[in-house]
C-alpha cells in the first residue's frame, strides 16, 4: 500500500556489551524506492550517529573538494579527503534530533564554487522562505519570502562565476548579487526585478552574460548592468535585444539553451520540440545563408532530460520516454561545425541511458546506465571503457581525472585513466552486526565492508565478516520496539534503564501529527459516489480528467510512477479521437481508467433534450472506441463533462451498470487565466494546493485536469502535483483509485 511511502519503521535492535545500539530506519523515498540506513547509539550519552547514506540528493562543493549527499534523514558533507561523512549541524538531521521528512525531498542548489547553497525552507503546503547559506560561515540568511514552493531540481539559476543568480516569483524574475550581500549593499526585492516570466525564461553563458526570453524577443544582459538596468527596468526594456523566435514563449512548458558564442539558441517547445535559431535582431528580410534550420520532433511521451551545448557547437541530447508502462531513452546529437549547409540531428544507436555528463575539459563524456558507467569520446562518440556499479543514481565529475558515481548500494569515487576506485561511503545497510573484533559489519549485493576506527567504510572479504547473535539487552538497559500511535513513525525504540527503573524512547516522536479523525461519518450513495468513509481510513483518490488535450500528462504518469500511486483517470472520445496513441501509453501505465462520455459539453443544459437511450449510446460509444485503440475494456466508472447531472442522467447510467463518480473538492484549476477580473474565480496553483489541503477530508476525490484551458493559465496544477502528494503525505493520507474508496465503505 502506499502508505509505506509516509511511514518509517524501525528495527534491527542489536546491543553491545557496552551500551552501543545498533538499529535501522526503513524508508522509502519517491523514485528511488525502499532502502534501509544503519544506525548507532550511544546509550548512556543519548548520541545518534547515522552509518550509511542513501544518495536521494548529491552535490560537489568548493570545486570538487568536497561530497554533500542530501536525504530524508539530513544534510551530510565530507572533509577534504571524501572522508569522514557527518551530518552538517545547521540543516536538520534526525540523529540530532529532527523529524525524519516524508514524501520527496526539496532540492538544495550549491552554487558552481561551492561556497553557498540555495534551497527553499516551506512555510505552508506551497510557499516558502527562499534562504541562502554560506558554506564558510555556516550562517543562512532568508533572502525572498512568500516563493511558490517547488520540488524540482532548478532553485535558481547561478552565473558560471559564482557572482549571481537569478530567481522567480510570482511570475516576475529577479537577480541577486553576492558581491552587494556581502558588502552589505544589496537593494530591496522590488529593485532588483528583471521583468516578467518563470526559471525557464533564463539562461547563463559561460561569459557570465544572461540570456531572457520575453513573449518572443530574445534579450542579452550583462550581469555588470543589473543594478543600474534593473533600477529602470519599470521605464524600459532590461539588456539588448538580439533575436527573436518564432512564437510566444511559455516559461510553463517551453525553455531554452544558449550556445556558448551566444549567437544560437536551441529552442524547447512543450518540452518535445526542438529548433535551432541563430540569432539576429532583424527578421524582416530572410535569414541569410540558412535556408534551412534544423527541427527535432519527438513523441509526446517524451521530456527531454539533459542538453550537452559544448564549445564546439557539438549538441548533444538525452531524451527519456514513457513506453508500454515503463521508461526508454534516446541520444540525438548535431554538429553545427561540421554540418555547414544541411543541418540535421541524428539519432545514436545508444539505449537504456539514464543520464550523460561532459567532462570540464569537454574531451569525455559519462553515459550513465541501469548498471554500469559508460565513458566515450565526446567529439569522435567512440567507446573508450566501462565501469561497473549496480543501480546507479548520480554521476559527476569531480575533475577531469575522477568521477563520483553514487547509487543503491554505494558511493564512490572512479579515476577514469586506471580504472581503480574507492569506497566513500555505502548508501543502505544488508545483513549487519557486531564482529568478532567489535568493529561493526555489513553485507549487500555481495559485497562486505567494516567500519574502522575513523568510522569509514572499507570493503573486506564476506569471510571476514563473522557476526554476534544479536541481543537486546546488557547489565544496565533492555531495548524494544513499540507500536507508534501516531505520526509518520510506525513505531518506536525504547530503552529501559534498569538500574534506574525508568523508560524513554530514543528519539522524540514526530511533531508533525497525522489530521485526526471526524466524529461523525457523512452518508455516501454507491450509484452517485462522490466520496469515501470519513472515519474508516485517511485516505482519498486524485482523479485526472483528460479532456481534449494532452499536455501534463507524460508528467503526471512519471510522478505517479515515482510515488508508486495508483489512481484513476476519466477519458472522452475528443480525448481518444486527439491522441489516440497517449490513450494506448495510458492504458498500460496500470491505472484505472474510466469514462467521460463521448462527447464533451454540458448536459443538463436546457436546449438540450437527452432522453436515455442517447446517454446509454454515448457510454457505449465511449466504450467500443476505447477497446479498438486499446484492446481493452474501460472500468464502469463515469463521470459527466463539467460534473453537471441530473436524476434523469444517473438513472440512465445506472441501468448499464456504471457507477457516477463525482467529486467533493473542486480545485478549479480549469478556470482560465482570462476570467482574472473582479470577483472572477480564477486562483493560482499555489493558492489551489493550500485550498485542497484545507478543504479535503477522509474519503475526498479531488479532480486534477490534464492538459492546457483554452484561454490559458500562469501555471497549472499538474506541474506541481508532487508538491500536492508531499502535502497530502503530512497528513498522513494514502492516496488510493476510487474503487478503493468504494470498497472501503462497505
Amino acid at each position: 500500500m502506499f502508505h509505506l511511502y509516509a511511514d518509517v519503521t524501525f528495527g534491527g535492535l542489536n546491543l553491545s556489551e557496552s551500551d552501543q545500539l545498533l538499529f535501522y530506519a526503513d524508508a522509502t523515498g519517491p523514485g528511488y524506492g525502499e532502502y534501509r540506513t544503519l544506525f548507532t547509539a550511544d546509550l548512556p550519552g543519548r548520541k545518534m550517529r547515522q552509518l550509511t547514506f542513501f544518495p536521494e540528493r548529491v552535490v560537489l562543493l568548493e570545486d570538487g573538494g568536497k561530497l554533500q549527499i542530501e536525504n530524508r534523514f539530513g544534510i551530510f558533507r565530507t572533509d577534504e579527503e571524501f572522508l569522514n561523512l557527518k551530518a552538517v549541524k545547521e540543516f536538520p538531521s534526525f540523529e540530532n534530533g529532527s523529524e525524519i521528512q516524508n514524501g520527496k525531498i526539496s532540492n538544495v542548489e550549491a552554487s558552481p564554487d561551492g561556497l553557498y547553497l540555495l534551497y527553499y525552507r516551506p512555510v505552508t503546503y506551497a510557499y516558502a522562505d527562499l534562504v541562502l547559506f554560506s558554506v564558510t560561515d555556516q550562517k543562512e540568511v532568508v533572502i525572498s519570502t512568500e516563493n511558490e514552493f517547488s520540488l524540482d531540481d532548478t532553485v535558481a539559476r547561478w552565473s558560471s562565476d559564482s557572482e549571481y543568480f537569478i530567481y522567480s516569483k510570482k511570475g516576475s524574475l529577479y537577480y541577486f548579487s553576492i558581491d552587494q550581500f556581502e558588502n552589505s549593499r544589496l537593494i530591496a526585492e522590488d529593485f532588483r526585478s528583471i521583468g516578467e516570466g518563470g526559471i525557464a525564461s533564463v539562461q547563463w553563458s559561460l561569459r557570465n552574460d544572461l540570456y531572457y526570453i520575453n513573449q518572443y524577443r530574445v534579450y542579452k544582459i550583462n550581469s555588470a548592468e543589473f543594478f543600474t538596468q534593473s533600477i529602470y527596468s519599470g521605464l524600459f526594456g532590461i539588456g539588448t535585444m538580439i533575436g527573436k523566435v518564432p512564437f510566444t514563449f511559455n516559461p510553463n512548458f517551453d525553455n531554452f539553451d544558449i550556445s556558448p558564442d551566444g549567437k544560437k539558441i536551441l529552442l524547447n517547445r512543450g518540452g518535445r520540440n526542438l529548433f535551432l535559431y541563430f540569432l539576429k535582431t532583424d527578421d524582416y528580410q530572410s535569414t541569410g545563408d540558412i535556408k534551412s534550420l534544423p527541427y527535432l520532433f519527438l513523441p509526446r511521451n517524451t521530456n527531454i532530460k539533459r542538453v550537452i551545448w559544448s564549445g564546439e557547437d557539438l549538441i548533444t541530447i538525452l531524451a527519456i520516454s514513457i513506453l508500454d508502462g515503463g521508461f526508454d531513452s534516446s541520444i540525438f546529437r548535431i554538429d553545427l561545425v561540421s554540418q555547414n549547409d544541411a543541418l540535421s540531428f541524428s539519432q545514436t544507436e545508444d539505449a537504456g541511458v539514464e543520464d550523460i555528463v561532459l567532462s570540464d575539459d569537454e574531451k569525455n563524456i559519462i553515459l550513465m546506465r541501469k548498471d554500469s558507467i559508460e565513458l566515450k569520446d565526446y567529439t569522435a562518440w567512440t567507446y573508450i571503457k566501462k565501469f561497473e556499479h549496480p543501480k546507479p543514481f548520480h554521476v559527476m565529475w569531480r575533475d577531469n581525472e575522477e568521477i563520483l558515481v553514487s547509487g543503491a548500494y554505494y558511493t564512490e569515487l572512479i579515476n577514469v585513466e586506471s580504472g581503480n576506485s574507492r569506497i566513500v561511503t555505502l548508501s543502505q545497510a544488508g545483513e549487519y552486526g557486531y564482529g568478532q573484533d567489535g568493529y561493526i559489519y555489513t553485507s549487500l549485493n555481495e559485497a562486505a565492508s567494516k567500519l574502522d576506527e575513523n568510522e569509514n567504510w572499507v570493503s573486506v572479504s564476506v569471510t571476514e565478516m563473522e557476526l554476534l547473535t544479536p541481543v537486546v539487552f546488557s547489565a544496565d538497559r533492555r531495548v524494544y520496539l513499540e507500536v507508534s500511535a501516531s505520526g509518520s513513525y510506525e513505531n518506536a525504540i525504547m530503552v529501559r534503564d534498569i538500574a534506574g527503573y525508568g523508560t524513554k524512547a530514543l528519539f522524540p516522536p514526530p511533531k508533525t501529527l497525522y489530521e485526526p479523525f471526524p466524529e461523525e461519518e457523512d452518508q455516501w450513495d454507491l450509484q452517485n459516489f462522490s466520496h469515501g468513509s470519513r472515519i474508516r481510513r485517511r485516505e482519498v483518490s486524485l482523479v485526472f480528467n483528460a479532456v481534449d488535450s494532452v499536455e501534463g500528462l507524460t508528467e503526471i504518469l512519471t510522478i505517479l510512477a515515482e510515488y508508486g500511486i495508483r489512481s484513476t483517470f476519466f477519458i472522452n472520445g475528443e480525448f481518444m479521437r486527439r491522441n489516440p496513441e497517449a490513450v494506448k501509453e495510458l492504458s498500460l501505465s496500470g491505472h484505472e481508467i474510466g469514462s467521460m462520455f463521448y462527447v464533451y459539453f454540458n448536459m443538463t443544459d436546457a436546449k438540450f433534450n437527452l432522453d436515455e437511450n442517447f446517454i446509454k449510446r454515448g457510454l457505449a460509444r465511449n466504450e467500443d472506441d476505447y477497446f479498438l485503440l486499446t484492446g481493452q475494456e474501460l472500468s464502469l466508472l463515469w463521470h459527466s463533462p463539467y460534473y453537471y447531472i441530473n436524476s434523469d442522467i444517473i438513472k440512465a447510467s445506472s441501468s448499464m451498470d456504471y457507477v457516477y463518480i463525482g467529486r467533493d473538492v473542486d480545485p478549479l484549476d480549469w478556470v482560465p487565466l482570462s476570467d482574472c477580473a473582479g470577483d472572477s474565480m480564477h486562483v493560482s496553483t499555489m493558492d489551489i494546493i493550500e485550498n485542497i489541503m484545507s478543504d479535503k477530508k477522509q474519503g475526498s476525490i479531488i479532480p486534477i485536469r490534464i492538459g492546457q484551458t483554452v484561454r490559458g493559465r500562469d501555471d497549472y496544477l499538474f506541474q506541481n502535483l508532487d508538491l500536492l502528494i508531499n502535502g497530502l503525505l503530512t497528513q498522513g493520507y494514502d492516496m488510493v483509485p476510487v474503487t478503493t474508496l468504494m470498497e472501503h465503505v462497505q
